[in-house]
């Protein structure tokens, strides 16, 4: 699994933030939540240590990280978040955080190429 993180950058967190989970724009200026939806604002994967709410999280926001996987995943899937903010393949017109870099199933810890983005028909 490759571990090449290039921009991390720190939010309070809005809610519990799970560890290797993808990480949604908050409602407050500095805020960040955990993703439970594909129309979520997807901006990178949160750090190894799980935060409770109102602590500092740290955010990867580029290059290639550890995300928990929701579903099968296969190498270059499009990947979005599931209601538990774990990584699942995404589907025409949704927002997707990254590509998968490794095949893998629910459950595993799987290897993210963080490129926000938007999928197409």
């Amino acid at each position: 699994m490759s571990n090449t993180p290039e921009l991390i950058t720190a939010y309070v967190t809005e809610g519990k933030i799970e560890g290797y989970h993808i990480v949604a724009f908050g409602e407050d200026k500095n805020g960040a939540k955990q993703a439970t939806a594909t129309t979520d604002k997807l901006i990178g994967i949160s750090t190894r240590v799980p935060k409770d709410p109102g602590e500092h999280v740290d955010v990867v926001r580029s290059g290639l990280y550890p995300v928990m996987y929701g579903a099968d995943i296969k190498r270059g899937d499009p990947l979005t978040t599931d209601a538990q903010g774990r990584a699942v393949k995404a589907t025409a017109k949704q927002a997707y955080i990254g590509f998968a870099e490794e095949d893998g199933a629910e459950g595993d810890l799987g290897s993210l190429f963080i490129v926000p983005g938007f999928a197409a028909e």
